[in-house]
């Protein structure tokens, strides 16, 4: 019954935890889209302007 508790205790933990990681990698531009709007910041909507997307919000994403 220990263990079960304790294991369910440490799965709860980790979830509150990683929420903010896994969230973060999402970028503005990326938030805005699911929000169903465009996203307002000034790089990107210059770069938008000119046919292009931010690098500066939109990094590249590396392979993991």
């Amino acid at each position: 019954m220990n263990i079960t508790k304790l294991l369910t205790a440490t799965a709860f933990a980790f979830a509150i935890l990683a929420a903010p990681v896994i969230a973060a990698e999402q970028s503005c531009c990326e938030k805005a889209k699911a929000a169903g709007k465009e996203c307002e910041h000034k790089c990107c909507v210059e770069a938008k302007k000119n046919g292009k997307i931010c690098e500066k919000c939109n990094k590249p994403k590396e392979a993991k």
